[in-house]
């Protein structure tokens, strides 16, 4: 089995905690298992709930400027014009009671991996937005990850 796939197998295994095993963190623990660093150590137990983890890090009125503020701890990564196996993302999905929501994301190649409360789920790339910024550019980092 590949790191990408151990790493999902990971989060599978792990309860959804408001800042300890929500889709924010587990990219950051992704990130951690391959850059050697954690962008998000500094908002790790700060947050216990889907309002508080607005309060601490504005995840849901900006998604992508929170993932950002977690990047630039270590130094930032690199904006990807598309996805490579192992990148992050913040996408926007179909939620199983028909709500749009808001998630990060990993890239697994052929679809998206995403941690959220029901658990652990692949999203097909046709069911997943990428969130796009103000200036055009898609929400995904280039991580980095070789199999």
């Amino acid at each position: 089995m590949t790191p990408l796939y151990q790493e999902l197998h990971r989060w599978a295994g792990q309860p959804f905690i408001w800042g300890e095993s929500d889709c924010m963190l587990c990219l950051a623990d992704w990130v951690q298992r391959v850059k050697g660093v954690d962008p998000a150590a500094h908002i790790r137990g700060t947050y216990d709930s889907r309002g508080s983890c607005q309060r601490e890090t504005g995840f849901y009125r900006n998604p992508i400027a929170a993932i950002e503020r977690c990047l630039e701890t270590i130094g930032g990564l690199p904006r990807a014009a598309r996805a490579a196996k192992g990148d992050v993302a913040i996408v926007r999905i179909l939620s199983p009671d028909n709500r749009v929501e808001t998630c990060g994301a990993l890239w697994l190649g052929n679809a998206w991996g995403c941690k959220g409360p029901m658990g652990v789920t692949t999203v097909h790339p046709r069911r997943a937005d990428v969130l796009v910024d103000g200036y055009g550019d898609l929400a995904v980092w280039g991580v980095g990850y070789e199999e």
